[in-house]
């Protein structure tokens, strides 16, 4: 086989200065509110806010974004000089020649030199007790607590070199002087420094001056120039030696940690000893770096001329780029101690020798995804698998690459059994290669997707996760499912720990297998991140877990879980990771992310920051942010937004609350929510209280607390309870005096009652005696003999059962104030009749009743239309010569009215006067009793009833009768 058609060499090696590494960073740029993209200092206050001044002002960041301070006081908007003293206060000057303190998050004017500067730059130093503005055109000493000047310095000065303890200057009014101060028992001390090593070297041409190590190095800028160092305790002179590479960099400032930080206008030079310059470590070389910050949780803040900010989480986390490869790093594989072999998204193999720094590329034959590579280690040779048609085994000793066809194409996984066999899993099925040395036999586990795979040596299971679920084959290929809580699962990833778990990675979860079952679980309850797991890596008994968010280090005795936040996008795109001699490597975008996993404070946990209110509304207007609040129980409605300081600390942590006297448990925000409202709270005391939780489990500090009073209402106060038990004494006296006066007057209604009832009896009784005088008794009684005498026994018989019947009727309605129209309409035609019989069919009788009248359910009073009918037969048609008629008509109008009219066409009512005045004795009912009887009904509140009685005459004016017509409405 013709092996060189199918590879390409490219250099074999390349050395390190081509090799590019950075540490891992987040940029902060005008997307996140910082404006000034040139940046001149960085700090961070007590309350873990990091400030920055540039360009374009003060600003400082809250844990979510850049936040602008307002300066409407300067001509200019550039910062400069920041810095805190040991009180915590923060300072800042600008080049128009003002000094400002912040002061609740603005500027607030220390002293304006504007005129006496001119323009002229000056540097800014505080100490205790004097501040002082120092430039080449003035230069002061101020007094801090009163802004008086109290000394002028009387010098030009063009170099500061700021250290711990002072700082030094050199005075272009002093030949060969360079001038140290510091502060000693609150007072500011001055030592000159005379330079006489080499007389006026220091006016021949510009020079540099700025802190390294215990020394202030004085760098002339001119050729073959002897580099000075000052000692900063004896303030004695020496030569000293500076890393080559810095010789042609502009240094900005200088920064101790563990070591000694250079910034400058090619980055950050940091060396750990200065006798071993060539162990300096460059970084960040393509900036202007002009400040650094290790703020509280050991972030690293770079400020920049050109770039804004950057955030490194740490230097052990580094990227190494190679300079020919701009694309994806997909796959990755160890090759024994100090080689990695790294595949990509077009087709390249780097062999890369983590020792050394050194690497070889190789371009694959069709160029395609190398999207697994797994190693041998007994047979010396790489399996090579790419999304194409092709795949490949790699020689390690001979560096030789061979096309093997479709052998392992597409691998979706690869695990190997022994040192001859492995099992790989292609696109549609899972085979099992029995003897790879020999020839390529092999056997078909399962004829479908499959996904996963992992050889447990310990148990002698092989585990293969399919489209539809796990399964576990033992050593005679016997299947059993691997189940959780009785369902099928399904596994993205495997690895195993030194104690012999399998662990398996689902969609939120991680499972530990042993012996196909499972035996433990790790959750976000146990601090994993809430975020897509991109791979897992058992390494002695910790479990490694690469996640879009972080990356995690669990240990599987103690069961505990710590993080390492890593911010930077790229992130997203982390694989399965594998480790090295100490070292984590995950492949990423086009690079290698490598992480020191023996630096403990990389997986030391760290605390949540500590969180704090950052405003107050009170029913809904904003509040004074103070440490009580009396809320009026109309306005019970209080909101509070809370913040945590410190680098992305909104997507790193929750916030957890909780009202004392509400509630006691502790409420846990989501994610980036930062405002909690109470409303309705009941009248009483409560406090507030406010910590942060970070995702992975850790909790902050609790806040201080914020006491809120609900105050009572006006009902629930002592002088409103004694008012309200006064006027319930009060009212409960009146209201028995109110009730005895209803009483009495209920007695009285009472009596007036019975009176009113006495009264409706006596006149149904009067009315009943009207109807029953002895005339219309001795006359039905001689009606009845008269005829017995005629043998008209029916007609006598008739008449008795008629006669008998209406006393009966009379008697029962006079028990009653209310009887049916049904009822009193049949007695009504029992009298008539009778009367009929008496005057010997004197009148004829027109009874008429509306169909549409219910006469079973209308209610009227008993005996009250028969005394008028009485008076139209006895006055009105008796009277009358010839036979008379007597119309009786009922009707309802719409309003629930009843019209009854009584008619006759009789002598009229002024005849019949005349007549009844010749009669002795008479009393006419009708007049006497109708009136009475209406108003005691209307009284009573039973009846509304008129009467209209209607004269009738003819054109001749002469009388033809009477109209009565009675209008009854039940009340």
């Amino acid at each position: 086989m013709k092996k060189t058609f199918y590879i390409l060499i490219f250099i074999s090696f390349l050395f390190e200065n081509v090799f590019s590494q950075e540490p891992f960073y987040t940029q902060f740029t005008s997307d996140d509110g910082l404006v000034s993209l040139a940046n001149y200092n960085i700090i961070q206050d007590k309350n873990n806010l990091v400030w920055v001044g540039g360009e374009q002002g003060l600003f400082y960041y809250n844990g979510k974004r850049f936040r602008q301070v307002k300066n409407t006081i300067s001509t200019t908007k550039s910062i400069f000089n920041l810095q805190i003293d040991k009180e915590g206060q923060i300072w800042c000057s600008t080049i128009s020649g003002h000094i400002y303190k912040v002061v609740n998050k603005e500027l607030q004017l220390f002293k304006d030199f504007s005129n006496e500067l001119k323009g002229a730059f000056a540097s800014l130093i505080v100490f205790n007790d004097d501040v002082f503005f120092i430039s080449q055109r003035k230069s002061y000493q101020i007094d801090k607590k009163t802004a008086s000047i109290k000394k002028d310095l009387n010098a030009n000065i063009s170099k500061i070199a700021k250290t711990k303890n002072g700082f030094f200057y050199y005075n272009l009014k002093e030949t060969n002087t360079i001038t140290q101060v510091y502060e000693e028992s609150g007072q500011a001390v001055f030592k000159k420094i005379n330079f006489d090593i080499e007389k006026n070297f220091l006016n021949e041409g510009k020079l540099q001056m700025f802190e390294w190590f215990d020394d202030v190095v004085v760098k002339v800028e001119k050729e073959n120039s002897k580099i000075f160092s000052v000692n900063i305790h004896t303030r004695k002179i020496t030569t000293t030696k500076l890393p080559e590479a810095l010789k042609k960099a502009q240094v900005y400032n200088t920064k101790k940690f563990k070591e000694n930080w250079l910034l400058t206008s090619k980055g950050i030079y940091i060396t750990l000893n200065k006798n071993k310059v060539n162990n300096t470590k460059q970084i960040f070389k393509d900036y202007h770096i002009t400040d650094v910050l290790k703020d509280n949780e050991n972030n690293y803040w770079l400020a920049t001329l050109q770039n804004g900010i950057f955030v490194v989480p740490s230097l052990e986390i580094t990227k190494k780029s190679f300079v020919e490869i701009k694309e994806d790093i997909i796959s990755i594989e160890t090759i024994g101690n100090n080689r990695l072999l790294l595949g990509t998204q077009n087709g390249n193999l780097i062999d890369y020798n983590t020792e050394d720094n050194y690497y070889k590329i190789i371009s694959l034959s069709n160029q395609r995804p190398v999207n697994r590579i797994k190693y041998n280690k007994n047979l010396q040779k790489a399996y090579i698998s790419t999304n194409g048609t092709s795949s490949y085994t790699y020689d390690i000793k001979k560096l030789k690459i061979t096309n093997v066809g479709n052998q392992f194409t597409t691998a979706k996984g690869f695990t190997k059994i022994n040192k001859d066999s492995l099992v790989y899993l292609s696109y549609r099925r899972a085979i099992i290669y029995t003897q790879l040395s020999r020839n390529k036999d092999y056997i078909v586990l399962e004829n479908k997707r499959p996904i996963s795979t992992h050889y447990d040596s310990k148990n002698k299971l092989i585990y293969v996760t399919y489209i539809d679920g796990t399964v576990a084959y033992n050593n005679k290929l016997q299947t059993i499912p691997v189940h959780h809580q009785n369902k099928p699962i399904i596994f993205s990833e495997y690895t195993q720990t030194t104690n012999g778990k399998i662990w398996a990675t689902t969609r939120d979860k991680i499972l530990a297998l042993e012996a196909g079952k499972v035996t433990d679980s790790i959750t976000c309850l146990n601090g994993l991140l809430k975020s897509q797991i991109k791979g897992i890596l058992g390494k002695d008994n910790f479990l490694w877990i690469v996640t879009e968010k972080g990356i995690q280090r669990y240990d599987t005795d103690k069961k505990i879980i710590n993080t390492i936040n890593l911010t930077d996008k790229s992130a997203i795109k982390f694989k399965t990771p594998v480790i090295q001699n100490n070292y984590l490597w995950i492949s990423g975008n086009n690079f290698l992310c490598r992480i020191n996993t023996s630096v403990p404070e990389l997986i030391e946990p760290k605390l949540a920051p500590l969180a704090y209110i950052s405003n107050v509304k009170i029913g809904g207007i904003e509040q004074e942010i103070k440490t009580k609040y009396k809320l009026p129980y109309k306005t019970n409605d209080i909101t509070f937004n809370f913040n945590a300081n410190g680098f992305k600390s909104s997507s790193k942590n929750v916030f957890q609350y909780k009202l004392l006297g509400f509630n006691t448990e502790w409420q846990t925000s989501e994610l980036n929510d930062d405002v909690v409202r109470y409303i309705g709270i009941p009248s009483g005391r409560y406090k507030f209280l406010l910590r942060t939780k970070s995702l992975d489990g850790s909790i902050g500090k609790e806040s201080k607390g914020v006491k809120i009073i609900v105050q009572k209402p006006f009902w629930e106060s002592w002088w409103f309870i004694v008012a309200i038990f006064i006027i319930s004494v009060l009212g409960i006296i009146i209201y028995y005096r109110i009730k005895l006066k209803w009483k009495e007057e209920e007695g009285e209604r009472e009596l007036e009652r019975v009176i009113l009832d006495s009264r409706i009896s006596k006149l149904r009784l009067e009315n009943l005696r009207s109807q029953m005088n002895p005339h219309f008794i001795f006359n039905s009684l001689g009606a009845i003999q008269d005829y017995v005498m005629k043998n008209e026994k029916y007609l006598a018989s008739d008449y008795l059962v008629k006669f008998s019947r209406l006393i009966r009727m009379y008697l029962n309605h006079s028990r009653v104030n209310v009887i049916l129209l049904k009822e009193e309409l049949s007695s009504l035609e029992i009298y008539i009749s009778l009367e009929q019989l008496r005057f010997e069919n004197k009148f004829k009788v027109h009874f008429l009743v509306d169909k549409n009248i219910n006469k079973d359910q209308i209610e009227v009073p008993p005996l009250f239309i028969q005394p008028f009918v009485e008076n139209a037969i006895k006055h009105g048609l008796v009277h009358k010569k010839d036979r008379g008629n007597l119309w009786i008509t009922i009707e309802e109008n719409i309003n629930k009215v009843l019209i009854i009219t009584i008619k006759d066409d009789g002598v009229g009512r002024k005849k019949s006067s005349e007549i009844n005045k010749k009669r002795k004795g008479h009393k006419s009912f009708a007049v006497n009793a109708t009136q009475e009887r209406v108003s005691l009904y209307k009284k009573e509140k039973l009846f509304d009833i008129s009467v209209d009685f209607t004269d009738k005459v003819d054109e001749n004016n002469n009388a033809t009768g009477t109209i009565v017509t009675l209008k009854i409405k039940r009340i």
